[in-house]
């Protein structure tokens, strides 16, 4: 788990790179397991439309 670490961090503490954050707020479905769990957390992955959208709008300039 270390060496994983290492590997996913070390880039990042080396080079010039920058983190952005995005704070996604999805509408959910009225049940509780919606709310909790694996839908809570993967929601918006399992919406292509949520995710074209987010690419279009502030995400593709990232990935040029």
């Amino acid at each position: 788990m270390r060496e994983m670490l290492q590997n996913l961090l070390h880039p990042l503490m080396t080079s010039n790179a920058k983190v952005i954050r995005f704070n996604v707020h999805h509408s959910f479905a009225t049940s509780a397991n919606a709310i909790v769990g694996r839908s809570a957390h993967i929601a918006f992955l399992d919406s292509d439309i949520f995710i074209e959208k987010f690419m279009n709008v502030c995400a593709l300039k990232y990935f040029a």
